[in-house]
């Protein structure tokens, strides 16, 4: 999406857009390394990967930045399916995890669960072609930030 955009301000400088998106996904038990990849030769788009301590990161690269943010520890066995969704939310600038329909505060590893991305951030805009590993059973990309109590609802009433 597009996050900000040059203004015709006559200082040169950029509109915020407020503009964010959801991934939200089925995974199964057997997590490979790269989820969700649309990234292009230079590293530009989007990165869902599994990472180390049962947990996920995405990063978003514009050409210019890369901005990362990773779940919670622990949260992912890798002997049982997850519900996961990764909210985007461009108005606060804040990347945040719901897994299983817990939203990730943090727990005992940090003082919150959620994390700012560059208020600078330009369009992450990776290959016209996602790249979908094979734990990814069910995907759902949403054109803004669903509240953490639809990504809860999400996962109760799909889960089911």
């Amino acid at each position: 999406p597009l996050f900000v955009q040059r203004s015709k301000r006559a200082d040169y400088g950029t509109d915020d857009m407020r503009a964010g998106f959801t991934l939200d996904l089925w995974l199964t038990s057997s997590l490979e390394q790269s989820l969700l990849d649309n990234r292009t030769p230079d590293g530009r788009g989007l990165l869902l990967r599994a990472a180390p301590n049962g947990t996920l990161q995405i990063s978003l690269n514009d050409g210019r930045t890369q901005n990362d943010w990773t779940s919670d520890p622990g949260m992912l066995e890798r002997t049982a399916p997850h519900h996961v969704s990764v909210i985007v939310d461009g108005g606060p600038k804040i990347i945040s995890f719901v897994i299983d329909g817990k939203f990730c505060d943090g727990g005992e590893a940090g003082q919150f669960g959620w994390g700012r991305f560059s208020p600078k951030l330009l369009p992450a805009n990776g290959a016209n072609k996602l790249r979908i590993g094979a734990s990814v059973t069910s995907l759902r990309i949403y054109g803004r930030a669903l509240r953490t109590a639809e990504a809860i609802r999400n996962f109760e009433t799909l889960g089911q």
